[in-house]
């Protein structure tokens, strides 16, 4: 069985996974120039962006 600090550490590091590479993904979305890349790179950033808030309102739930 898990304990409740071991949900804490995963979602922590899950968070932290995500944010990174959002990140990343912001930083290049800043600099590109051509739309279809862009359009493209768009949607993964966006779906990460909807993961990130699920895993930190589980996490939010979790520790209440």
């Amino acid at each position: 069985m898990f304990t409740e600090s071991d949900y804490r550490n995963y979602f922590s590091e899950i968070e932290g996974a995500l944010k990174d590479s959002l990140v990343i993904y912001t930083d290049l979305l800043n600099e590109l120039s051509n739309k279809a890349i862009y359009n493209k790179l768009y949607s993964i950033v966006s779906e990460n962006m909807d993961a990130f808030r699920f895993i930190k309102d589980k996490a939010k739930d979790f520790n209440e």
